[in-house]
């Protein structure tokens, strides 16, 4: 049988199928007495990440400048709007260079702005107490960059922000992935257990992952 008459078969049979009915979905249940923000660290840990706080806004740049002082790096970046202000003025008081993202220079698809980043912060929309994760939603001063690129990523999260589930999350925020250019779940810094089957951080990302924790 040639590609046409393959491809013609398999147009014909598609136009008389019939989809199933969509399953019966049970109501989520409610997450139960438990403490979603010991939940978030005990899981958060499991997976590399490096969990701080929960502590006060004010708190947020000292904490943020001690973590940048425990890596061998130089340069860092922000995202524009940040949970807690100050953050980007503590780590120059320290002698960190900022990268700021000015536009797409020629040749940015090869060099992007944020390529010589040593230490990435960005805010989180929301917190998943199961798997330990952070949800960011990206746009407009929310580079995605800022999570993938530098050796060391800092997420900012609000504790009434951490929800029991990614299930329970979108069944309170169904529309939430509608407003943004971009929605990543993170997880631990990045992984592969490609190379003879042991585990490696850092290959293809971040290679460490702190949450800092915001009341």
């Amino acid at each position: 049988m040639n590609r046409d008459d393959f491809l013609a078969r398999v147009s014909r049979a598609a136009l008389k199928a019939e989809l199933p009915d969509a399953p019966t979905t049970q109501p989520l249940s409610a997450p139960g007495d438990v403490d979603l923000v010991e939940m978030f660290r005990t899981r958060a840990q499991l997976v590399n990440t490096v969990v701080h706080g929960p502590m006060p806004r004010h708190s947020v740049p000292r904490s943020v400048a001690g973590v940048a002082a425990g890596h061998d790096v130089e340069t860092y970046a922000t995202w524009d709007d940040l949970p807690a202000p100050g953050v980007a003025g503590a780590l120059s008081a320290e002698g960190y260079d900022r990268v700021e993202d000015h536009g797409a220079p020629e040749g940015a698809f090869h060099n992007p702005p944020f390529a010589r980043v040593d230490f990435g912060i960005t805010g989180s929309s929301f917190g998943l107490a199961e798997s330990g994760s952070v949800v960011l939603e990206h746009g407009p001063g929310r580079s995605r960059l800022l999570s993938c690129l530098p050796a060391v990523h800092v997420a900012l999260l609000h504790v009434d922000q951490i929800h029991r589930s990614l299930a329970h999350w979108a069944a309170e925020y169904p529309d939430s992935p509608v407003g943004t250019a971009n929605l990543v779940i993170v997880t631990g810094p990045s992984r592969t257990g490609d190379i003879e089957q042991n585990l490696n951080l850092g290959v293809h990302g971040p290679k460490h992952l702190h949450v800092v924790l915001i009341r």
